[in-house]
């Protein structure tokens, strides 16, 4: 069987690999990958890439994540989130394949959490682009979507996750600003993956929340994670994020209710101090 992971060189791709590896034969995609380059903002491409693979499941990964840059070029984001997942389902009609897209918490309003799965209410063209990809997903009788925040030591170069930014900030001394405000519940990619595995291989479908328990500010994240690794934290500034000017709106509680999760699935996701110490 082909496994196909769209956004190979991403932040989370490796990990997936790692996981699927024993599923099938494992085939990333992204723009400029020298074996399967594929633009899947076009459905002709799109549509020879899957005739060609005839791929038994699809990890949907590739997304535009940089929420500032969203706000400014939305169009950009509906094409990178909302079109490419369209394209993908559209080449799929008549296949069995299994489709899992990667959404993300922001597609909460700027409310109380932690959330379940019924609402939504973006406040942000990133929020808003990835809940239309959502929608596209679900057109697809065969899909997962999978609703997350996530840390962990990156293995793509070039690329850090939220976690590799706080490390080097406290590695390095430099004066960083830690939101007292901001609060999530983010999942280590590895749990991610080695879940989504489990997922696939229980056919699980639907739309689900995946984060860990007992979410926490991303001050104190960062100050526990600081503590983990014996790294010195006096530099930083703790304020609010909204003192911060020029950011795109953002929720300010990201934490997820993940019961409905557990409950239809049988798995019991970590703790986020868990996903701490495996940092």
């Amino acid at each position: 069987m082909k496994i196909l992971v769209t956004g190979g060189s991403g932040l989370l791709a490796p990990y997936i690999a790692e996981q699927f590896s024993c599923a099938g034969d494992l085939i990333l995609t992204s723009r400029n990958d020298p074996h399967y380059p594929c633009d899947l903002t076009k459905p002709q491409e799109v549509s020879a890439l899957i005739d060609e693979v005839f791929p038994g499941v699809v990890l949907h990964l590739a997304a535009m994540t940089n929420v500032d840059y969203c706000e400014e070029h939305p169009e950009e984001a509906i094409a990178a989130n909302a079109t490419t997942t369209r394209n993908l389902v559209t080449a799929l009609a008549g296949s069995e394949a299994y489709f899992v897209y990667i959404s993300t918490d922001q597609i909460y309003p700027d409310g109380e959490g932690p959330f379940c799965e019924e609402g939504s209410g973006p406040v942000n063209h990133y929020g808003k682009s990835k809940l239309a990809g959502e929608l596209e997903a679900k057109k697809y009788m065969n899909s997962l979507i999978v609703r997350t925040n996530i840390i962990g030591p990156s293995r793509t170069s070039g690329r850090d996750s939220l976690s590799d930014f706080f490390i080097k900030a406290f590695s390095e001394k430099k004066q960083i600003s830690l939101f007292k405000d901001v609060l999530f519940s983010p999942l280590h990619m590895a749990t991610l993956a080695q879940v989504l595995l489990q997922c696939y291989e229980q056919d699980l479908r639907g739309t689900y929340n995946l984060g860990s328990h007992e979410g926490m500010s991303k001050k104190d994240f960062a100050l526990k994670l600081a503590e983990q690794k014996g790294l010195d934290a006096s530099q930083v500034t703790i304020t609010d994020s909204t003192n911060i000017p020029g950011r795109a709106p953002r929720p300010r509680d990201l934490r997820l209710n993940v019961a409905c999760f557990e409950s239809m699935s049988g798995i019991k996701l970590p703790s986020l101090q868990e996903e701490i110490e495996k940092l």
